[in-house]
Order: C-alpha cells, then sequence, then structure tokens
C-alpha cells in the first residue's frame, strides 16, 4: 500500500513531492499533455478514450474511460498537425489531446455551431476549462470510429 501524506508525519521534499503527483493524477482530469513544441508528430501514442456524458449548449461533459486509443501521429495529415499546433489567435496553444466518440462530437459540434458558440465549444477537465477541437476530421464520422482532439488553453 502506498504511503500517503499525513498531517504531523514527517516526510522529506521528494517523499512530499511524490505524494503530490499522486494526488494530482487522481483527481486532475487525464489527457495525453502536449505543448505545441511537444507533439508527437511522426510518433504513435495512447491518449485517453472520453464518453461525452451530456452536451448542454457549448460545453461537453465528459467521462474518463478505462480504456486508451493508440494514435499513430505518422499518418495524420500534415496541415493539420500544424494546425493545431499553432498558436490561436486568442493566445490560445494546445495543451493536451483525448480521444471521443466521433459520432457523437460530430453532433455536440454541429450543435454549437447551430447556436454560434463553436469558438466557446469546450469541457472541463480537472478544475480547468479547455477549448475542444478536432485533430483531424473524417467527415462524415462512422460509428464507432473516435476522433483525436485537441485541449486548447
Amino acid at each position: 500500500m502506498p504511503r500517503r501524506f499525513q498531517p504531523g508525519r514527517r516526510f522529506g521534499l521528494s517523499q512530499l513531492f511524490r505524494a503530490f503527483l499522486r494526488q494530482q493524477s487522481f483527481t486532475v482530469g487525464r489527457m495525453y499533455r502536449i505543448r505545441h513544441t511537444t507533439f508527437p508528430i511522426g510518433r504513435a501514442v495512447e491518449v485517453p478514450r472520453y464518453q461525452i456524458e451530456a452536451a448542454p449548449g457549448n460545453k461537453l461533459e465528459l467521462i474518463q474511460e478505462v480504456r486508451r486509443l493508440r494514435v499513430d501521429f505518422a499518418t495524420f495529415d500534415a496541415r493539420a498537425v500544424a494546425c493545431a499546433t499553432d498558436i490561436q489567435p486568442e493566445g490560445w496553444e494546445i495543451r493536451g489531446l483525448i480521444a471521443v466518440d466521433a459520432v457523437h462530437f460530430a453532433h455536440a459540434l454541429q450543435q454549437a455551431t447551430a447556436t454560434g458558440t463553436s469558438r466557446k465549444f469546450g469541457a472541463v477537465l480537472g478544475d480547468e476549462w479547455y477549448l475542444l477541437a478536432p485533430i483531424e476530421w473524417h467527415v462524415p464520422p462512422q460509428a464507432g470510429q473516435f476522433v483525436v482532439v485537441g485541449l486548447y488553453r
């Protein structure tokens, strides 16, 4: 059983740091964390999968699945990756990647576009709100497919 931080118990700095990281990884929504300079161009990585629980207005409610999706970015269009790694006009940049059901995501994005709120289309992971945008989009999406989504702040 891992040792946990308890008030009054003596810990070294490295033990406190490890306890902090364990606590953070438990309470913060998981994503494949990246920045525009560390995007996995040409590599295969595993990104967390999420279910879209609800899409009220322009905000998705996401539930993390246990499984991950293996994504080979070597097969992605170079233009799509370049767009994903650009810093957006509002100063937002990519912070992470997740995968969601393509059909549900398309439906939620279509609703947000119809109401004119697609630039505010996002979700909360952990305690932070992220703008969501697909990295590479195949229209029309097929049942059972997942889309890799960039999380921007």
